[in-house]
């Protein structure tokens, strides 16, 4: 059998924190491993398919994300369905991605560096989430603005496929939609 790893991934405003943490308990949390020596090569535990990383991108930036993004989960097929299936019961997206492919982006509007949390999903979409802390500037305008976008508007999402002169223009363009929301 191959082992692999997998990455889901679950975003939106406002996700339901509790009831999440409460599915992660119950549903991954004896299956919890430690630290990999090395990332990409994982040793499964026994009777495990596949380790599943878990990572939560509230846009509320008071709301608490990343809780679990380090943590490896050693799973079977059959339960990383009955956690997804758990998980679409409750507030956001929910999309499985590639662990190796994550990163950050970035576009410079007015002087202003924006930055960007990037995963890219299985299926070969690119997500884009603002990151904040990172540019004072930015910061103020993306706290202050993204809240007014409409909730399917608060991140950006775009073949992976296309060009990357294609990327830059719709980082550019959704920023300067924020800027003069």
């Amino acid at each position: 059998m191959e082992k692999r790893r997998t990455l889901l991934l679950t975003f939106g405003h406002n996700l339901d924190h509790s009831n999440i943490h409460a599915l992660v308990q119950d549903r991954l949390a004896k299956n919890k491993g430690g630290l990999q020596k090395d990332y990409f090569d994982p040793v499964l535990h026994k009777g495990a398919e596949v380790i599943l990383n878990y990572r939560t991108i509230d846009t509320n930036f008071n709301r608490i994300s990343d809780k679990y993004y380090l943590d490896d989960y050693h799973l079977t097929e059959s339960q990383i369905n009955g956690f997804q299936y758990s998980l679409q019961r409750l507030k956001g997206c929910h999309v499985f991605c590639e662990p190796r492919i994550r990163g950050h982006a970035y576009a410079v509007v007015k002087g202003i560096e924006f930055s960007f949390y990037v995963h890219r999903s299985l299926d070969g979409i690119d997500y884009l989430f603002p990151q904040y802390w990172e540019d004072a500037n930015a910061d103020q305008i993306v706290r202050r603005q993204l809240p007014k976008l409409p909730e399917h508007e608060q991140f950006l999402e775009m073949p992976a496929a296309i060009s990357d002169a294609e990327k830059d223009e719709i980082k550019m363009s959704w920023i300067l939609k924020l800027v003069e929301f």
